[in-house]
């Protein structure tokens, strides 16, 4: 499992955010609680997903790609999670 301290945010990760109307702030927060990562569906640009929920419990869904720093992410966007998302972070949340 890839250990996440930060992501990188630059303009255009912000402006994918935006595009799916969520903030920064809403993309930080999903570290600060127990979240989900996975690896992401063959052929997507980016190799892990990022499963968490926001402060107000939206359950958000973030393709991250690796940066030079072990612990820093890319996040490339971000949307609500699907069905088989959230589920997957209820599940992974009873386990621990």
């Amino acid at each position: 499992m890839a250990v996440i301290s930060t992501f990188l945010i630059d303009d255009d990760n912000e402006e994918k955010f935006w595009s799916h109307t969520h903030s920064v702030d809403q993309i930080i927060q999903v570290l600060d609680g127990p979240y989900l990562v996975v690896r992401n569906k063959k052929k997507h640009r980016s190799s892990h997903l990022v499963i968490g929920t926001d402060n107000s419990g939206h359950c958000i869904s973030i393709p991250i790609e690796p940066t030079n720093e072990d612990d820093v992410w890319r996040p490339v966007t971000a949307w609500l999670c699907g069905k088989g998302e959230a589920t997957a972070l209820v599940k992974a949340k009873g386990k621990k």
